[in-house]
C-alpha cells in the first residue's frame, strides 16, 4: 500500500521538479534577454550621442553666420540712398557683402558635393549638382517676374513710367519678345539681378573644379589664375542688354574667388597638420595691416567713394573696379575670412546665442532669403522715393525688411526640422517595435 502511494509521488514530484527547473530557466532566458537589450540600448544610445556630438562639431557656424550678415548687407545695400548702407562693409573696405557671398558659396560647395565625387563620381556628382542649378535658374526667372510685375503695377497706379528704368527693366516692356528670351538664357540682366545668374555659371564649373581640386589643389588654383588673368587682360565678358552693356560680375573673374573657396574647403577636410603659432602669427597679422590700409584708403570720414576713387586714377597699380574683381577686392576679402578663422573657432559660444541665430537661419536658406531680400529692396524703393526719402521711411524699409528676412530664415528652419523629425519617426519606429517584442 505504502509502496503503491510512493509509485504515485513519484511522477507528481518529478513533474513538479521538471516544472520548477523550466521555470527557472525562462527566468534566467528573460533576465539574460533584458541585460543584452539594456547593454544594446546603452550602446546604441552611446553612439547616437557620440554621432551628435561629431557632427555637432564638425559644423562650421562661422559660414552660415557670416552668409546671413552679406544677405542682410546685400538688402540694404539694394535700397537707394538708404542712409544705412554708410555703415556697410563697402564703406570700411575695397570689397563688400559680395566677395564674401562669393568665397562662402565656394567653400560651402565642395562641403556640400565634395564627397558625393569620391562615392558616385563625375557623372553622380553632375547630376546632384544639376538638380541645385535648375533650382536656382527657375527661382531667378521667379524673381524677375516677381520685380517686373511689382514695378509694372507702380508704374500704372503711380503714373510714374521711371519706375521700369530703375532695375532696367525698360526693355521688357518695349521689346518683350526679345527681352524674354535674353532673360532665359541669362543674357538680359536687370539692376540687382546680376547675382543668381553668376552663381549658375560657377556652379555649373563646380563639378569640374572640384574634381580638379581633388587631383591637385595647386594646378585647379593656377588653371583659374590664368583664366582670371586673361579676363582682365582681354576683357572678355558676357553681354546684359541690348544696349552693348555686359555682366556685372564677370565670371571668368569672379571664378578665381569661387576657386578659392573650394580649394579652401578641400584643405580643411584633408589637410589636418596645423601651421606653426610664427606662422599663423605673421599671416593673421598682414592680414590685419591689410584691412586696416583698406579701412584707410576707403576713407569713410570723407564722404562717399572718396577713397575708393583713389584707386581708380593712374596713381595706383590697381583699379579696385567690382566687374573684373580688382585683386584689392580679393586681397581684401580673404584677409578679412583668415581673421575670422584664427580669432573665432568654429564652435564659439557666442554662435549659438540668440543674437547670432537669425543670422545662422538666414544663411542657411541663402536662396529664398536673397530673393525676398531683393524684392523687399525694390518695395522700399518705391516707398523711399513716394515719401520725398525720408529718414523715418527709410528707418521703416530698414527694420521691417531685416525682420522680415530674420522671421523668413526662421519658418525655414522650423520647416526644416520638422520634414526632418517626420522623416525619422517612421524609420525609428520598426526598430522600436522590434525591440519591444
Amino acid at each position: 500500500m505504502a509502496r503503491e502511494l510512493l509509485s504515485r509521488q513519484r511522477p507528481e514530484a518529478d513533474t513538479a521538479r521538471i516544472f520548477d527547473r523550466d521555470v527557472e530557466l525562462t527566468s534566467t532566458i528573460k533576465t539574460r534577454q533584458l541585460r543584452a537589450t539594456h547593454r544594446l540600448d546603452s550602446a546604441t544610445s552611446a553612439v547616437e550621442k557620440t554621432s551628435t556630438r561629431r557632427s555637432a562639431s564638425e559644423r562650421d557656424y562661422r559660414l552660415d553666420f557670416c552668409r546671413g550678415i552679406a544677405l542682410i548687407i546685400i538688402f540694404i545695400d539694394h535700397v537707394p540712398g538708404n542712409p544705412l548702407s554708410n555703415w556697410t562693409l563697402k564703406r570700411f573696405a575695397f570689397c563688400d557683402a559680395a566677395e564674401i557671398f562669393v568665397l562662402i558659396s565656394g567653400i560651402s560647395s565642395y562641403l556640400a558635393y565634395g564627397s558625393r565625387l569620391d562615392r558616385d563620381g563625375i557623372l553622380g556628382l553632375s547630376t546632384t549638382i544639376g538638380r541645385r542649378w535648375f533650382k536656382i535658374y527657375f527661382a531667378h526667372l521667379l524673381l524677375l517676374t516677381a520685380i517686373a510685375s511689382a514695378l509694372l503695377t507702380a508704374s500704372w497706379y503711380l503714373v510714374r513710367p521711371e519706375y521700369l528704368d530703375f532695375l532696367r527693366m525698360g526693355w521688357l516692356f518695349d521689346e518683350p519678345r526679345e527681352a524674354i528670351a535674353a532673360a532665359l538664357t541669362l543674357r538680359y540682366l536687370p539692376n540687382y539681378l546680376d547675382i543668381l545668374p553668376l552663381y549658375l555659371v560657377l556652379l555649373g564649373a563646380a563639378p569640374g573644379i572640384i574634381w580638379l581640386v581633388k587631383r591637385d589643389v595647386r594646378v585647379a588654383l593656377g588653371v583659374s589664375l590664368l583664366v582670371y588673368m586673361a579676363a582682365r587682360w582681354t576683357g572678355f565678358n558676357f553681354p546684359a542688354g541690348d544696349n552693348a552693356e555686359v555682366w556685372n560680375f564677370n565670371p571668368f573673374a569672379w571664378q578665381l574667388l569661387y576657386t578659392i573657396g573650394i580649394a579652401i574647403g578641400h584643405m580643411s577636410k584633408t589637410q589636418r597638420v596645423r601651421a606653426p603659432d610664427r606662422t599663423r602669427l605673421l599671416t593673421v597679422a598682414g592680414a590685419i595691416a591689410f584691412v586696416g590700409f583698406a579701412f584707410v584708403m576707403a576713407a569713410p570720414w570723407r564722404g562717399a567713394d572718396i577713397g575708393l576713387a583713389f584707386f581708380n586714377t593712374n596713381l595706383y597699380l590697381w583699379p579696385a573696379d567690382k566687374t573684373m574683381l580688382a585683386p584689392l577686392r580679393l586681397v581684401n576679402v580673404l584677409a578679412l575670412l583668415y581673421m575670422v578663422a584664427y580669432f573665432v573657432s568654429p564652435q564659439a559660444r557666442w554662435l549659438k546665442t540668440r543674437f547670432a541665430a537669425p543670422f545662422l537661419s538666414c544663411g542657411r536658406h541663402s536662396l529664398p532669403v536673397f530673393g525676398v531680400g531683393v524684392l523687399l529692396s525694390s518695395i522700399g524703393y518705391l516707398a523711399v522715393d513716394k515719401t520725398g526719402g525720408a529718414l523715418s521711411v527709410h528707418a521703416a524699409v530698414n527694420v521691417l525688411g531685416v525682420l522680415a528676412l530674420f522671421i523668413l530664415g526662421g519658418v525655414l528652419d522650423w520647416r526644416r526640422t520638422a520634414r526632418v523629425a517626420a522623416r525619422v519617426e517612421p524609420q525609428a519606429a520598426p526598430a522600436l517595435a522590434r525591440r519591444a517584442a
